[in-house]
């Protein structure tokens, strides 16, 4: 992770500076600012990069620039031109994110794009990938993965679990992570939905250890494989007083007495 290997030396380059090599800053814009390099208006609640002592301040585009050697501006001898539609502007949300997990510039810009494309589920999109990468091994690497089942539309952020998927929740006491998943589990495959479910609760119904294989299910019917078999123990007692009826519990109990009165009797 981290800013970009320069090619010729395997080294990473320094942090942008301003002209006089302060490390620029990233900022969410708390009034009307300008870039210093090509002009383009920065409004409030952008986010852009800047130096407070000197009052500079850069767009996405022109940092990315200057971050990759590619900007020649007020230290070299050529102004660049701002790019058709202006530049990117960094949503503070994207910002906060890729600053948490020191994600580099050139996938911060991809995944600002792609979120640009989904304003209606935007809010869910950001809480799913905070929640996903809190656990990554390679934050960089699974966030590539998801701005690219952003792209192929497969894609599905925090979102509430259908009705029956929440009955299979509360019904098996999930744990978050067994939740999160089969939720965006089962709203990924839509057309299957129904027999999935289906299958993921036959298993669940005398299994002591629900949360477990709900992931192992989901894996099974993601890959196309054999589905676990089908246990046949009695199912955990928590589970049978949620499904059993206090009256079938009861009748039980009266005919162990019984039983008990029987073999006392037959003793005398």
């Amino acid at each position: 992770m981290g800013r970009k290997r320069n090619v010729d030396t395997g080294a990473k380059g320094s942090a942008p500076t301003c002209p006089s090599l302060h490390t620029l800053e990233r900022r969410v814009a708390d009034g009307d600012f300008e870039c210093d390099t090509c002009s383009a208006d920065l409004p409030s609640g952008c986010c852009f990069y800047g130096c407070h002592p000197c009052d500079y301040s850069l767009c996405g585009g022109c940092y990315v620039k200057l971050a990759t050697g590619t900007l020649v501006g007020e230290q070299g001898s050529q102004a660049p031109v701002a790019e058709a539609g202006g530049p990117p502007r960094i949503d503070p949300d994207v910002a906060d994110l890729c600053d948490h997990y020191e994600i580099e510039d050139r996938i911060m810009l991809k995944l600002n794009e792609a979120l640009k494309e989904r304003p209606t589920t935007f809010a869910g999109d950001i809480q799913s990938l905070w929640e996903s990468l809190a656990t990554a091994r390679s934050p960089a690497g699974l966030l590539m993965a998801k701005i690219r089942h952003m792209q192929e539309g497969t894609f599905v952020g925090k979102a509430e679990p259908p009705k029956d998927v929440l009955r299979v929740i509360e019904k098996y006491r999930l744990d978050e992570d067994a939740r999160t998943k089969l939720t965006d589990f089962i709203c990924k495959r839509p057309n299957t939905a129904k027999e999935d479910l289906f299958e993921i609760e036959r298993r669940l119904e005398n299994s002591g250890r629900p949360s477990a294989v709900v992931m192992t299910m989901i894996v099974a019917l993601q890959k196309g494989s054999k589905l676990p078999e089908l246990q046949r123990s009695a199912p955990h007692r928590d589970y049978a007083e949620i499904g059993g009826s206090r009256k079938d519990q009861d009748r039980e109990r009266e005919r162990d007495r019984e039983k008990r009165r029987s073999r006392s009797r037959t003793r005398r």
